[in-house]
């Protein structure tokens, strides 16, 4: 039997394309980059693809004046996009100019004080009300500060219809569908994707209204409206995994957790968050599942905070170990995991102090047990509490990088880092699938106890930075344990990090020191080796996939 449109289409990529592309299809950057190494090859067969993925990064963000200039900019660009897109381009273009001068308003955004930034911002609109510069923006600072508002008055005079074409309708639809989504406005979203025409490519208008449809819950639309935007856009990997977990229910599916369940947690004086998690954790299915909370030396309210919910609990249900001193994150999970009723557990879930989560946390956990039971480790997707609409975590994949240079007195001796996808915009709702990755968050993880012990300890090296979650999970790769991630467990998280973070200075200088430590405490072979099975994994799940949806578009 012939191979279906999904994977005719990947058997003729170029390796190079299809190792990108297993990571995902979303993110400006990564898509700028995968077009890039389409139009390399010289292929015709292959524009069609540099187009699509140039045009799903416009759509991204459809005020990036700077990437519309880079884009027009680039003759080989210019010759694989059609007229619609080019002309929505220039119009773009036409209408943004950055400033001569921005070192104030990059101070105020390196600070990230929203209240200022809004000030400045309406002050230079006003002064240079045509300027798309200051309208973008507002929309991207806008939203990462939560002032949604605040967004929608500064882009109403970009959304309003002018008297005459000015060739930014693609544009102005784009944008509307974009903040009506935000805003929850799912009516009105589901109107303009019906509408957004071919500027940003044959598949966005029925991918569009699909998110949509999933907004308001008609799940079975959507998944028809995915396959029929994968029919025009084969090569999209996001899309086919959001369309296999959509038609098989993956995400609906709730298993329990079978066998003793324990529940760590480890805090130092973060007693009105800890509070919530705990208020959160009382609240939520949690079946026989049993507690441990490690107080590290906490010198605020946090053994108060502990006794009263371990009234509400049981103390046959929880368990507080007392710490005089802080001993660091790594070492607290350490020290926790070699209890004796942890060891003699099935699984081990740890857990941050600062997050919500949803009342079916568990059997989410479940699911993705069931459905992967061979992973070194399960993880979730986890959003920024202020801001959900951007991600800290989702699926990282190993990347290493060129090692040419590299010494041991060098800054990165054995240069590697985790994919960033899911920073590079907003949650769109094309992270919620399941599937292998190289590493997932220690905000909430799920482990096997004797796969979490025969990986050993957790590196008191790395304290105090959050890369010891990341060592582990390496650990587990090279050991082909690899993690799953499932992106149909969202869970809150009160730290700010990823896209809406900012470290100061030391906080800096100790995660480049801790990423030193951790490249230098892993071989090259070995992390070669970890790549090269990690990718095949992929491969091998996308694949699946693949052929189980070209069976239901054929």
């Amino acid at each position: 039997m012939a191979d279906g449109v999904l994977c005719s289409c990947w058997a003729n990529l170029p390796e190079s394309v299809r190792r990108k592309l297993l990571w995902g299809c979303t993110g400006r950057m990564h898509l700028l980059d995968v077009a890039g190494l389409c139009m390399q090859e010289n292929v015709p067969a292959l524009e069609p693809v540099a187009a699509g993925l140039l045009q799903t990064a416009f759509a991204d963000n459809p005020l990036d004046g700077n990437m519309a200039h880079q884009l027009l900019g680039d003759a080989r660009v210019r010759g694989v996009l059609p007229d619609p897109t080019l002309e929505a381009l220039q119009a773009v273009a036409a209408r943004w100019q950055a400033p001569d001068n921005i070192s104030y308003f990059a101070h105020l955004r390196s600070r990230r004080n929203f209240e200022k930034i809004r000030v400045f911002v309406e002050h230079e609109s006003e002064k240079q009300p045509d300027n798309l510069y200051w309208r973008e923006q507002a929309l991207v600072n806008g939203v990462v500060g939560a002032s949604m508002d605040w967004v929608a008055e500064m882009l109403a005079p970009v959304l309003a219809e002018p008297a005459e074409e000015d060739g930014l309708g693609p544009v102005r639809t784009a944008l509307g569908l974009m903040f009506d989504r935000m805003s929850g406005e799912c009516a009105s979203a589901q109107s303009l994707a019906r509408n957004t025409g071919n500027a940003f490519g044959s598949g966005y208008g029925h991918m569009s209204t699909g998110l949509c449809l999933l907004d308001a819950g008609k799940r079975d639309q959507a998944s028809k409206l995915f396959l029929q935007a994968l029919a025009k856009t084969p090569w999209n990997t996001s899309l086919i995994l959001r369309t296999y977990d959509l038609a098989h229910g993956v995400g609906a599916k709730r298993v329990p957790l079978e066998g003793d369940v324990v529940i760590l947690l480890y805090s130092w004086n973060k007693d009105v968050e800890l509070d919530a998690t705990l208020k959160h954790l009382y609240s939520s299915d949690l079946g026989s599942a049993r507690l441990v909370v490690l107080d590290n030396g906490s010198t605020d309210r946090t053994a108060e905070v502990l006794g009263s919910w371990q009234l509400r609990f049981g103390e046959e249900r929880m368990r507080i170990v007392t710490l005089p001193v802080n001993i660091g994150a790594p070492a607290a999970r350490n020290w926790l995991m070699h209890l004796p009723e942890v060891r003699q557990s099935d699984f081990v879930i740890y857990l941050d102090d600062d997050v919500e989560l949803p009342t079916d946390w568990l059997s989410c956990f479940g699911a993705a047990v069931e459905l992967y039971p061979d992973a070194g480790v399960w993880g979730c997707k986890v959003v920024d509490h202020a801001q959900p609409l951007f991600m800290q975590h989702a699926d990282g994949q190993l990347a290493l990088q060129d090692p040419a240079g590299a010494t041991t007195s060098s800054l990165a001796p054995n240069p590697f880092r985790l994919s960033d996808l899911h920073i590079q915009g907003i949650d769109s709702g094309l992270f919620d699938y399941m599937r292998p990755c190289a590493s997932v968050t220690g905000c909430c993880h799920l482990f096997r106890t004797e796969r979490l012990l025969q990986a050993g300890d957790f590196s008191i090296h790395l304290s105090p930075s959050q890369y010891d979650d990341f060592e582990h999970d390496l650990r587990l790769c090279e050991a082909g344990m690899f993690p799953v991630y499932t992106g149909h467990l969202r869970v809150l998280h009160k730290k700010r990090s990823g896209a809406a973070s900012r470290l100061s200075g030391p906080e800096e200088g100790n995660a480049l020191g801790n990423r030193y430590k951790m490249q230098a405490m892993h071989r090259r072979a070995d992390l070669v080796e970890a790549e090269q099975a990690g990718l095949a994994l992929l491969e091998e799940d996308l694949l699946r996939k693949m052929r189980t949806l070209d069976g239901m578009m054929g």
